[in-house]
């Protein structure tokens, strides 16, 4: 090259860098940099406060003192006359503003840090200008270095000049500065690579999250877990090498302090170490805590339950019920409200004993959720043969309290209110495999509150759930159209049975799942035996007084008592969370770690949390998740599908589903690569996950 060239090159490379100002001038900035003050004017010798306010583009972001995984905090050079001197930034607590695997800390929307400044004892001549320049990084999907300039000009003044706007600016931003409360509650441990910060449980915790404010000091990107034990609190987190002391903040949404005026609590602690492993907690969902009120869980929950009767899981017993109406419709009207009300008095009633059964269960450091007694293959195999013989009493096999004549009769005969208490009851039983829509963050929420707002919760599902019937029972032109009873309720009656029936083959599959293949041969025998038992008994009802129906029924009872007993007993198969094949996707058993790793390679992730008893996961599973349109997806954009089996309990899980405010199934997550994770609804449509994918 020769010289001449050589020079051409240099003097269009100084071309570049001159331009390259006016380049980044034509990107506008994304953030309105402003300065406030607390005072209209300076008085000498008394301190005032400045606060630089940051108004950021939508979906746009600063960064905090530590700005975590990556990033870089706001610097403020500032240009004060002689005299004056400025202070520390006071920085409000931050927000997580990315997700895994790069997890940072920052400001979005808009943020005040205030700065105090002090004059000198003396005035000076003429009006007091500050100027300063601020440093900081903004970022989206890129990240922009950006600097503003802002100056404000105070006269000295005599006496005190506040700012009200200004005051209440600043004070605001104060109130979110984290602060140390008169007496230490927080205490510091750790045993192996996790670190434990535990405090005295005041009620029910919102979001509790630690903010590390140097580097080093804990994992970012792992898992914050709340516990409770007894009466304290405890959250754990994954230290990051050797790490002997911890500081930074503890911000709690509900507040530190008794009037929830504190929400950041400094922390500046050793880290005492201890000799095991403190012992395992009750899982909080503080996520569901944070960002619903109680009215809004009691809407949700009454809209789930109304939902609830539509789910294919309560249809085979509410039917039954309709059928008794039926019956009784063109009776006397209080009747019919009397038997509406014994039916909302056994969905109340067994709704409450599954939520006192489910807090005490926590409140004892069980983890379970919603539908959790489907766990026990004990549960799933006295439903199967309760429903076995609730349909073999349709059919007419044996009868409890209403003849098959009585039906077929003209005249109105009421069934007893103790059965239309008990179908109240059992549809409530035979609800807990299905979840319906605005049921999930409702519950989640309940389990998370005082025993007073969670029964509440389960009070309004309940509501929802037997609202039908009751306005049913209710409304007297309702009753009218409904047709009278005759001998075609005979018929309809026994085809009643059937989806009984079915829902005891399903079952009897749970079990399988759960126990496996042994397990439902038994269960079969079970149903046979108790089959007999249900004959001989109806025998002894049509008026035989030989001793062979009785044996029958007491051999058939025991036969049945036995068999479901080995049936409930047998040990889980081999493999019992092993994900099923789906139709072209190849789904892999979910753990943390597999969840870590793929976000980690900017995979995305799409994580089916299901269980086997769970009839809406498997009516979504045929209908959106096996869709050759949906598998054709995933294959393109290359997304990992996890499934996370909660057929059988499974603590990792049932975290998990704490963590998203969440207590039982389908839960459905899809996690974009740098992106925050995306929560699909409780019914799924190929549309649906479609279109989460296309986000």
């Amino acid at each position: 090259m020769s010289i001449a060239s050589l020079r051409q090159v240099i003097r269009q490379l100084l071309l570049v860098l001159l331009a390259l100002p006016l380049l980044a001038r034509a990107e506008p900035p994304h953030a309105d940099v402003s300065l406030l003050s607390d005072v209209r004017g300076v008085l000498p010798g008394q301190p005032f406060t400045l606060g630089v306010r940051f108004e950021l583009d939508r979906g746009w972001h600063i960064y905090w003192l530590h700005a975590g995984d990556s990033g870089q905090a706001p610097r403020i050079d500032w240009q004060l006359p002689d005299g004056f001197h400025a202070g520390a930034i006071e920085w409000p607590h931050p927000q997580q503003v990315s997700p895994p695997p790069v997890v940072t800390y920052g400001y979005e929307d808009s943020v005040l840090l205030p700065v105090t400044v002090t004059p000198p004892p003396r005035a000076g001549d003429g009006p007091v200008t500050v100027d300063a320049t601020v440093h900081y990084l903004i970022c989206k999907e890129l990240c922009l270095p950006e600097q503003a300039r802002v100056t404000t000009t105070l006269p000295w003044v005599a006496q005190p000049a506040p700012d009200p706007r200004g005051q209440r600016a600043i004070a605001a931003a104060r109130a979110r500065v984290p602060r140390a409360l008169p007496q230490p509650v927080v205490s510091a441990g750790r045993f192996g690579e996790t670190v434990y910060l535990s405090w005295p449980s005041r009620g029910a915790p919102g979001a509790v999250r630690f903010f590390p404010a140097t580097p080093g000091q804990i994992e970012h990107a792992a898992p914050q877990v709340l516990q409770r034990l007894d009466e304290r609190l405890r959250l754990s987190l994954t230290a990051a090498g050797d790490v002997a002391h911890i500081r930074g903040v503890l911000v709690n949404s509900r507040g530190w302090d008794t009037a929830g005026q504190v929400p950041a609590l400094a922390i500046d602690l050793p880290l005492r170490a201890l000799s095991s492993a403190p012992p395992p907690g009750q899982p909080v969902a503080a996520a569901a805590a944070d960002g619903m009120g109680l009215a809004l869980a009691v809407v949700l929950a009454a809209l789930g339950g109304l939902l609830l009767n539509l789910m294919p899981c309560v249809f085979p017993v509410l039917s039954v019920k309709v059928l008794s109406f039926v019956q009784i419709a063109h009776g006397e009207p209080g009747r019919v409200r009397r038997h509406g009300l014994a039916f909302l008095g056994g969905v109340l009633v067994s709704f409450w004993l599954l939520a006192g059964l489910l807090l005490a269960l926590r409140a004892a450091g069980g983890g379970v959720g919603w539908g959790f007694q489907l766990q026990s293959p004990g549960f799933v195999a006295a439903m199967a043969l309760l429903l076995t013989a609730v349909g073999l009493n349709l059919l007419g096999t044996f009868e409890v309290g209403l003849g098959l004549s009585r039906l077929a009769g003209s005249a109105p005969q009421p069934a007893g209110y103790p059965g239309s208490f008990m179908t109240g009851a059992l549809a409530v039983l035979v609800a807990t495999p299905c979840t319906a829509p605005f049921m999930g963050a409702a519950l989640g929420f309940a389990l998370a509150r005082p025993a007073g707002e969670a029964l509440a919760v389960f009070t309004a599902l309940g509501l929802g759930m037997a609202a039908p019937y009751l306005l049913l029972a209710e409304s007297p032109r309702l009753l009218a159209r409904l047709p009278r009873p005759g001998p075609w309720m005979v018929t309809l009656r026994q085809a009643l049975a059937f989806p009984l029936f079915a829902t005891a083959v399903w079952l009897a599959w749970v079990l399988g799942r759960q126990s496996g293949v042994d397990a439902i041969g038994l269960l079969l025998l079970a149903a046979l035996a108790l089959g007999l038992a249900a004959w001989g008994f109806g025998h002894l009802q049509r008026g035989s007084r030989r001793w062979l129906p009785g044996g029958v029924v007491l051999l058939g009872l025991g036969l049945a008592a036995v068999l479901g007993l080995a049936a409930a007993m047998r040990p889980g198969p081999v493999s019992p969370s092993s994900p099923d094949p789906g139709a072209g996707i190849d789904w892999q058993p979910w753990s943390p770690a597999a969840l870590r790793t793929a976000q980690a390679a900017g995979r995305p992730v799409f994580v089916d949390f299901t269980a086997a008893w769970c009839i809406t996961c498997q009516v979504n599973k045929r209908v959106a998740l096996d869709s050759a349109d949906v598998a054709a997806r995933f294959d393109t954009l290359n997304v990992l599908a996890l499934r996370a089996d909660w057929t059988r309990y499974d603590p990792a899980i049932t975290q998990a589903l704490a963590g998203f405010g969440r207590s039982g199934v389908p839960l459905y997550v899809y996690y974009p690569p740098g992106a925050p994770a995306q929560l699909l609804p409780a019914v799924l449509t190929p549309g649906a996950v479609l279109e989460a994918l296309a986000r």
